[in-house]
């Protein structure tokens, strides 16, 4: 009887260590899923980041961004699932920005900069990122008013 008892003991420890890892991996799962966001990485040449923000304002962030680091967009096109934006920097190397809409509150910006995986090339699409993200925490929020000093 006593070896039974053991073994059912045994099993109930083992089954409860195995259901505590699937906790413990759906918690880690969920820390890693709600901290990727606004984490950049690099799919080949291009800057892949899952933005915390809506479509239309990260749109308007990208658009100024491209022209305060002169470099206006020669070519745009954009509807409510997406849009995208090319220009040329100072090399002629092509700017590519890609906004693909994954929900009302984030948007997953794609970034290329040249032909060819590089580390310049990859400075200069994060150099557009850091810009936008500049551009878009200077400006209000929709449907904000903007605070101004009384006459």
């Amino acid at each position: 009887m006593k070896d039974f008892m053991t073994a059912v003991l045994m099993g109930l420890a083992l089954a409860s260590v195995g259901l505590m890892q699937g906790c413990f991996m759906a918690l880690m799962a969920g820390a890693v899923g709600g901290a990727a966001y606004g984490t950049a990485k690099y799919a080949g040449n291009t800057l892949v980041v899952d933005h915390a923000g809506s479509l239309d304002r990260t749109w308007d962030a990208a658009s100024t961004a491209l022209a305060e680091l002169k470099m206006p967009a020669a070519a745009s096109k954009r509807d409510a699932a997406g849009g995208r934006l090319e220009a040329r920097n100072a090399q002629g190397q092509p700017v590519i920005v890609e906004l693909r809409r994954k929900s009302d509150r984030v948007t997953q910006i794609r970034i290329s900069v040249g032909t060819f995986d590089s580390t310049d090339n990859r400075s200069a699409a994060q150099q557009v990122y850091e810009k936008m993200k500049a551009v878009e925490e200077a400006s209000p929020p929709a449907g904000k008013p903007i605070a101004t000093s009384p006459p």
